[in-house]
């Protein structure tokens, strides 16, 4: 049953790919252009709005649309109490956000952020406005016409961003943001037509929340290190050096936000399909953790080894930035264990696993911050998210050992070759690096990296037995889902 599963996903890993890559470059794409055309305080200015809207977002998300993905058998009157309790959220957050921008400015001690959080604010509002039939996309792994949703959102937000920048600094990506949200929204009931009903009934609603609250529990709980993190940046080294680890964590977190984008919406459903089979269970969450070692290892390392590069591109005012994008590359490698083992817990029930996952990480980062912060300035923020995230990564190791019997085993010999094609990937680019400078280096190091890489990858798989022949019912064309 296990290859049908995996042929079955295989679909919507392929759109989801190209969706998520697609974005991703757009999204990379206008962090560069944006970050050389505008000054860091800028960036300080977005992350406070956006880190603001987050906390209310996560502290109010009672896991709707994952509990409806989960729940095979969801009526139509559940996902209108869905849409209903969305709506309703979004409306209580953005009225929230709109008197309270005053206090949150005065709390990072930049007034200037007050009126950028309000009209930020408009956006949980217009995105909660979406058909709620995205869900039953995600639950069938229909994944073609979410690409076909959340493209063209994108592209709108980067046309809109860049175009207006040199005229109205933040206000140009504030501008995009919502146009890019309002397109998504427009294209959601072409592509997943639902027409939405007011509903709210607890006996609809509460089977939902049963399974959200561990989902909200998680979501406070990395929040809180997110938060916290930014807040004593903010005020202890101000907006510019906020806007500078802002912009770190978007690069080094680049590729594990793409892979968890990834994982979450095509693993999960996949997951909770194979759920009543343990065999089947263990030998799919194999096959996701090695492969996400195995592609996301080699690209961390690339950008470890090339970031350097990057800061000439960007100018003199984001110099620094590179060591401490390099310390949170190490973190983010560790986070991705429990980026799969997050969303094996969520596939067969197990919320509250997720939840402690969780937890570990942000106690440990919260313990370390403060002294880090003022001892070491930035370099002691990154360095609170690298301990929180190795810690999480042991915790990880252990709780897959217990749960997954003989998982770990399966896995080593895939994890040493994405250890190997890392290393290979990142010493070739090193070496291209050092011949050439800034965005010549860049594109040049990455990509004879991305061919070094791929070299060893195939040598290994023939030497050492790979099989690596294991993801092609992942890829292959024969596994359209269209029930």
């Amino acid at each position: 049953m296990t290859g049908a599963v995996l042929e079955r996903a295989g679909s919507a890993v392929r759109w989801r790919a190209v969706q998520l890559g697609g974005i991703e470059v757009i999204y990379f794409t206008r962090l560069i252009i944006l970050a050389a055309m505008l000054a860091p305080d800028v960036f300080g200015l977005l992350a406070i709005a956006s880190i603001a809207l987050s906390t209310l977002m996560r502290i109010s998300d009672v896991g709707m649309v994952p509990a409806l993905v989960h729940h095979h058998e969801a009526t139509l009157e559940q996902h209108d109490a869905a849409w209903t309790v969305g709506l309703t959220r979004a409306a209580l957050v953005t009225s929230a956000l709109v008197v309270s921008a005053p206090l949150i400015a005065s709390l990072f001690d930049e007034p200037r952020a007050t009126r950028v959080i309000q009209a930020f604010a408009l956006r949980p509002f217009i995105e909660a406005m979406g058909s709620i039939g995205v869900a039953g996309l995600m639950r069938e792994l229909r994944f073609r016409e979410l690409a076909f949703m959340n493209l063209p959102g994108a592209v709108v937000d980067l046309v809109v961003a860049v175009s207006l920048a040199p005229k109205f600094g933040v206000w140009a990506l504030v501008a995009g943001t919502l146009a890019g949200s309002i397109t998504m929204v427009m294209l959601s009931y072409a592509l997943a037509p639902h027409r939405p009903r007011l509903r709210f009934r607890w006996s609809e609603i509460v089977p939902l929340v049963e399974f959200g609250r561990w989902v909200l529990a998680a979501g406070i709980v990395t929040l809180a290190g997110t938060l916290l993190t930014q807040l004593a940046v903010s005020r202890l080294l101000g907006a510019a050096a906020l806007g500078i680890f802002f912009l770190a964590v978007k690069l080094a977190f680049l590729p594990i936000d793409a892979s968890n984008s990834l994982v979450g919406a095509v693993a999960f459903p996949m997951f909770a399909r194979a759920r009543t089979d343990p065999n089947e269970s263990t030998r799919l969450f194999v096959a996701v953790f090695t492969g996400m070692y195995l592609l996301m290892l080699p690209v961390l390392a690339l950008i470890f080894t090339l970031v350097p590069e990057l800061e000439p591109v960007l100018g003199p005012k984001w110099s620094g930035t590179a060591p401490i994008v390099r310390i949170l590359c190490i973190a983010a490698m560790g986070g991705i264990a429990a980026t799969v083992l997050d969303r094996y817990l969520l596939g067969h029930g197990d919320a509250r696993g997720a939840f402690r996952l969780e937890a570990l990480n942000t106690v440990v980062t919260l313990t370390v911050l403060l002294p880090g912060v003022m001892v070491l300035q930035l370099h002691g923020a990154a360095a609170s998210w690298l301990l929180g995230g190795l810690s999480t990564f042991v915790f990880s190791l252990w709780l897959i050992r217990r749960r997954i019997p003989g998982a770990l085993s399966e896995s080593w010999r895939r994890l040493g070759a994405a250890v190997v094609v890392a290393l290979s990937a990142a010493a070739t680019a090193g070496w291209v690096a050092t011949h050439l400078t800034g965005l010549p280096a860049l594109l040049a190091g990455g990509l004879a990296g991305v061919a070094s890489g791929a070299l060893v990858l195939w040598w290994q798989n023939a030497a050492l037995g790979l099989r690596l022949g294991e993801f092609i019912p992942l890829l292959s064309k024969r596994s359209e889902y269209a029930e």
